[in-house]
């Protein structure tokens, strides 16, 4: 394990990402680190009506222009089925974590470590001129003592470069905003096992 795996700190508060060939990566939870579900909903009946097809002379029925002639203003094509909401697909779960290390003793592998562990996560090993490469493998993340999720993609690792340096010339401290996803959509029966 590397990063800041803080005995003081409960458990409940810390996140563990792991790839298949390297060590778990050890952070504190920080605020604003969140979970998203996002379901895609669409309406696609909204312009289909009969005035859609003659649309200026359903504007002017609209308008009240033909009230002289014994059609009322105020009226619409428009019915409850032209708003019906149609479910078109669920995002994949997304995570935004932001993670915070510091040095207890060993700022190299506390917080330098980790932080180069989580860039590798995300990054591809690719050929110079050939193809054959490899794409950046999966994780598998727990978040506290609850979510865990075996299989999700790292879309963004962001750190910041300032703070406390060691005498060594490695960061005591570092927080890195991490974008993950799961690499397929949840079904509603798998929700609850993502909770421990």
């Amino acid at each position: 394990m590397i990063g800041t795996d803080d005995p003081t700190i409960s458990p409940h508060l810390k996140a563990y990402l792991r790839r298949e060939n390297g060590p778990t990566v050890v952070g504190i939870i920080g605020e604003g680190s969140s979970r998203e579900l996002t379901a895609l909903w669409e309406s696609p009946f909204e312009n289909d009506t009969p005035g859609s097809m003659f649309a200026k002379l359903g504007g002017i029925v609209q308008a009240g222009a033909l009230e002289g002639v014994g059609v009322e203003g105020g009226m619409t094509s428009k019915s409850i089925l032209n708003t019906t909401q149609v479910w078109s697909g669920t995002t994949p779960h997304n995570f935004n974590l932001v993670l915070e290390f510091y040095a207890v003793s060993d700022a190299y592998n506390a917080v330098q470590a980790a932080l180069i562990e989580l860039e590798k996560m995300a990054a591809p090993e690719i050929n110079e001129k050939t193809p054959g490469g490899r794409i950046p493998q999966s994780v598998t993340i727990r978040v506290g003592k609850q979510i865990i999720y075996p299989e999700c993609v790292i879309t963004s690792v962001s750190r910041d470069l300032d703070g406390p340096i060691s005498v060594d010339g490695y960061p005591l401290r570092g927080t890195v905003n991490l974008q993950l996803q799961t690499q397929t959509t949840v079904n509603q029966s798998d929700i609850a096992s993502t909770f421990g």
